[in-house]
C-alpha cells in the first residue's frame, strides 16, 4: 500500500494495467444479460450507473483529502489531493456523456432537461470544471482544500437531493435479479480501480518517492 502511494507507475505498468481493467469492464457489458424492458440498453445504464456512483465517491474523497490539506502542509499529501480532484473531474465528464447515450437509447432525446437529476448532475459538471480550473491558477493549498470540499459538499447534495421524474429511485438495488447486483458491484469495483490507476499516475510527478 505504501508504494502504491507514493510510487507513481511506470509508463508500461499504466498502460498494462488499464487495458486489463478495461477489458474487464468490456467483458462484463458483453456478458450483461438484455433486461424484459430495455433489453440491451440496460448495458449503457450499468455503466452510467456505475461511473455517478464512483464519481460521488471521488469527489468525497477528495473532501476529506481537502480537509487535511488545511491541516497538514505535506507534497505528497497536496498531490494526491489535486490527482483526485483531476480524476473526479475527467469521471464525471465520462459520466455525463454516458449519460447523454443511456437517455438517447432509454428516453429519445440526448439531455432530459425535465428530469432534475439531470440538471442537477449539469450543476456539478460546470462547478467541479471551474473550481479545477481555479485550484490551478490560484495555487494555494488552503483554497485548494476548500475547493476540493465545496465540489464534494455540493456534489452530494445536488444528486442525492434531486427529485425524480422519469429516472427510477434505485432500479438496480430494487431488480429482483441477484445476478444484475453481482454484475453492478462488479463493474462499480472495476471503475474504481480504473479511477485509482489514472490518479496515481496524475499525482506521480509530484509524489514524494520512498526507496
Amino acid at each position: 500500500m505504501t508504494t502504491f502511494l507514493t510510487k507513481p507507475p511506470t509508463p508500461r505498468h499504466l498502460i498494462v494495467s488499464l487495458a486489463i481493467l478495461l477489458g474487464l469492464l468490456t467483458l462484463l457489458l458483453i456478458l450483461l444479460p438484455p433486461e424484459q424492458t430495455l433489453g440491451a440498453v440496460i448495458k449503457a445504464v450499468f455503466l452510467h450507473g456505475a461511473l455517478v456512483r464512483t464519481g460521488l465517491l471521488l469527489f468525497a474523497i477528495g473532501g476529506l483529502l481537502g480537509l487535511a490539506v488545511l491541516a497538514w502542509e505535506r507534497p505528497d499529501l497536496m498531490a494526491w489531493t489535486l490527482a483526485i480532484q483531476e480524476t473526479a473531474v475527467l469521471l464525471w465528464i465520462a459520466y455525463a456523456l454516458s449519460s447523454m447515450v443511456a437517455t438517447k437509447l432509454a428516453w429519445g432525446q440526448w439531455i432530459a432537461w425535465d428530469e432534475p437529476r439531470v440538471r442537477a448532475s449539469i450543476n456539478v459538471l460546470w462547478f467541479c470544471i471551474v473550481a479545477w480550473l481555479l485550484v490551478r491558477w490560484v495555487d494555494n493549498r488552503y483554497f485548494t482544500g476548500l475547493a476540493n470540499l465545496a465540489v464534494a459538499i455540493m456534489a452530494w447534495v445536488l444528486i442525492r437531493g434531486a427529485s425524480l421524474v422519469r429516472h427510477p429511485f434505485n432500479p438496480i438495488g430494487d431488480s429482483s435479479s441477484s445476478a444484475y447486483g453481482w454484475f453492478f458491484i462488479a463493474m462499480g469495483i472495476t471503475v474504481f480501480l480504473i479511477a485509482a490507476q489514472v490518479a496515481r499516475w496524475l499525482a506521480g510527478p509530484k509524489l514524494r518517492i520512498e526507496n
